[in-house]
């Protein structure tokens, strides 16, 4: 009687063919999903930050002036009085308020003051 045995290399086999078919299965839902993603829009500049005129809305009557405190800070602008108050300007709200709904505040580089600018 003669015995026959299997390759010893058969049950390898097996796993490789079901990782195999796994990763294909894997890779045509997540082609599935690429193709039907939405694309991404990028935001439009739609002009610059009047500041002075953000300090003279967000602090009506107050006669404040917009001022940069540290010339290497996008975020260091301020309203600032003669009599020495300081308050903050809402860059997102001076935003909207200059160029309407949907618009909001982006800085082009943190290190400069005068790189912010209003998207749609």
């Amino acid at each position: 009687m003669q015995t026959t045995s299997a390759p010893a290399d058969t049950p390898r086999r097996g796993v490789r063919r079901a990782a195999l078919i796994a990763l294909g299965v894997l890779g045509i839902s997540l082609g599935t999903s690429l193709a039907t993603a939405a694309p991404a829009s990028a935001a439009t500049i739609i002009g610059g930050v009047d500041m002075q005129r953000a300090c003279t809305k967000q602090y009506p009557g107050m006669g404040l002036t917009a001022v940069v405190l540290d010339g290497n800070n996008a975020y260091s602008w301020k309203c600032r009085s003669p009599w020495g108050y300081t308050g903050g300007i809402n860059v997102n709200a001076a935003c909207g308020e200059q160029y309407g709904g949907g618009a909001y505040s982006t800085v082009l580089n943190p290190r400069d003051p005068y790189s912010w600018r209003c998207v749609r």
